[in-house]
Parts: structure tokens; sequence; C-alpha cells
């Protein structure tokens, strides 16, 4: 207990490790904040408490029909993800994602176009923030204090129906992309998109393939059963699963069911029911991200770790909050400053300083390295 203590008491072991570890996180929605004109990324956002009213209208959005209360519809994750909370939490790198809700297919091009823009004129704007498309522009950003940021798809809808396009976002700094979202688009199947579901389309195959070609992550976060199968085979590059999210990974526990009074599960990994899927990456010799976003509280989020490290060892699990709103924020680790909690808990429970900093962001530049080139 002593020693448990010198390691998470200020300025102690688990601190100093933190300090010198290089701490990528998985996922961010922050770029659709910024891209609606709300906020800059870098100044640090308060928001109003949850007894905030929202603007009439506010709930025929897609977000409330999706769950989300009306202040998580507004805000987002405005207040977890910012210049000062990534430096507060000593991240290197955060993951951006581009994210086109249902109000936004009918133009996807220009909205995925637009987010990329935005990403690039925050970077432009703030000298403490740098693109990475390197793992070596990670590191530099370590050893210069500042943060980088890479860009994402969270599904392929930006690229409207032309695969071609890949190669474009390319050159804007996109390095990883799931396919999907929940839902079914022209390329593959969400993971709640049917009863009964399907994989990739002609079209989905053809985009791996062009992440592969390119050196582009493929994340496997929100496909369907069948699609990540036929993703894992098709692929010949490393994957990650950027964030555990709530509706791939649920708590079936009946108690878990309180959350946005039962309209969205808790996320959860639960055994044997994830095991082939935990494997599977795994194997492919990629990275699972663990999700903050919609856990009770830090307790938590380390029992979906050590879930994890004890399936798939300790070189495939990583970070991947996903922050989304005060309504559905963990206790303890309620935005990204809040991360040395997690390097906290996890000495005081006994892993050993390389499994905290390959967890913290070692696993992720080594599927980088290997997908990206250097």
């Amino acid at each position: 207990m002593a020693d448990a203590a010198r390691a998470t008491e200020p300025g102690g072991a688990a601190a100093e490790l933190h300090r010198r570890a290089v701490v990528v996180d998985g996922h961010s929605d922050i770029l659709i904040p910024v891209t609606e004109g709300k906020m800059t990324l870098g100044d640090r956002v308060e928001v109003p408490g949850l007894d905030w009213e929202g603007p009439p209208g506010l709930e025929n959005t897609p977000l409330v029909h999706f769950g989300m209360g009306p202040h998580t519809a507004w805000f987002g994750c405005m207040g977890q993800y910012d210049l000062p909370r990534w430096q507060e939490g000593g991240v290197t790198a955060q993951l951006c994602a581009i994210y086109l809700d249902d109000d936004w297919l009918r133009d996807p091009v220009r909205r995925g176009m637009e987010m990329a823009w935005n990403l690039h004129d925050q970077i432009a704007r703030h000298d403490d923030l740098v693109l990475a498309t390197t793992v070596r522009d990670i590191r530099r950003a370590k050893r210069d204090g500042k943060v980088a940021l890479v860009l994402t798809f969270e599904g392929c809808e930006a690229l409207g129906t032309d695969p071609r396009f890949l190669d474009l976002y390319y050159r804007l700094g996109l390095r990883s992309a799931s396919l999907t979202h929940t839902r079914r688009n022209i390329f593959a199947d969400g993971c709640w998109a049917a009863d009964e579901r399907g994989g990739l389309t002609a079209l989905g195959k053809e985009v791996i393939r062009g992440m592969n070609r390119l050196g582009i992550v493929v994340d496997l976060v929100h496909i369907g059963e069948t699609g990540f199968r036929e993703i894992l085979d098709l692929t010949d590059r490393p994957v990650i699963l950027s964030h555990t999210t709530p509706t791939m990974f649920p708590d079936t526990s009946p108690e878990a069911q309180d959350l946005l009074g039962g309209r969205l599960p808790r996320p959860r990994l639960e055994l044997p029911r994830d095991r082939w899927m935990l494997e599977g990456i795994a194997a492919n010799g990629g990275v699972l991200g663990l999700i903050h976003v919609a856990h009770r509280d830090l307790d938590s989020v380390v029992r979906d770790i050590e879930t994890a490290l004890d399936v798939m060892g300790p070189d495939h699990v990583g970070l991947g909050s996903d922050h989304y709103g005060l309504e559905l924020a963990p206790r303890g680790i309620e935005d990204i400053s809040k991360v040395p909690r997690l390097t906290e808990a996890m000495a005081a429970r006994g892993h050993s300083d390389e499994v905290i900093v390959k967890f913290l962001g070692e696993n992720y530049l080594r599927v980088f390295e290997g997908v990206w080139g250097g």
C-alpha cells in the first residue's frame, strides 16, 4: 500500500512516468463543434450545467433521435477537448475524426472537406498544435512540448460515392479511417445497421485496398460483425479499433440500462461474448482503444482495460476516450485532462511501467509506423 501511495502522489513515480510517456488518444469528435463555429481549439472552453435549456427545435436533431439529451446534442464534446486540456493531460497526439450526422449526408464531400480545412486552420492559428502524418511528427511534438493532431474518418461518408477521393484526403493528412458509423452506408453495414447485418460492398473492399495502398490505418470501430471478419481477412496491415463504443460492446447487465433512460447502453467488454473480436485484433497485430464516454466512473474504465489486457496482452491495448457530453462523462475522468488518473490507477493496481507506457501510446505508434512507414 505504501508503494502504491508513493506512485500516485503528486510528483510521484506515476506522475513522472506519465510525463515521460508519449500519450496517444484514439478518438475525438472535437472537429464537429469547431466546424460549427462554436469554439476554437486554443481556448479552454467551459460549458453550462445540465440544467441549460436549449433553443427550440433542438429536440429534432439526429443526436437527440440517437438518444442524447439537448445539452449533449448542442455542446457535444466541448469542454472536454481543447489545447489547455490536452496539455494538462499530457496528451502528445489526438486522433480527430470527420463524422457526418444524417443532416450532412446530402452534401458529404463538402462537409468532409470543411472539417479537414478546419483542422488545418486551427493548426495554423495555434503554435502549440501540429499536424501529424508520421510517427516522427508525433515524437517531435513530444520533444517540442506540442500536441499533434491526426486526421481520421469515423465512417467514410465524406468520400461521397467515389473511393478516389481517399487519395485527396490522404494528401490533407488522413491517416486512419473506419468504413462506417452505426448505420448502413454504401461501403458496409454498421453495427446497428439492421437485424440481419451484411458485410462489405464492392466499394467497401475497394476502399480497404486503397487504405492499404496509401498507408491509412483501418479502424474497425462501428463495423458490423460480418464486416469485422471480412476486413481482418482482407487487410494486410495491422488495424485499430479506436474506441470501444457501447454500440459495439454494450453492457448487458440490467443495472447498466439506466443510461439516457435506457436509450443507450453503457460500454463494457464481456467475456466470452467479445473474446473472438479481441483475439482477432491481437492476432492481426492491432490495437484496441478503450473508451471513456458512458462509463460510470474511472474504476469501470480500468476494469475494461484489464479485461482487454488479460485477453489480448500488453501490446494491443490503448486509449480511445471519445468523451461526448457532460451527461455521458464518467466520474473521475470527465475530460481528456484527467488521463493521468488512468496512469495513477494502473500503477496503483500493480501494472508495470512497460505495460502502462505501451497502453498510453507506444502500441499505437507501433501500428502507425507499420502502416504509415516511419
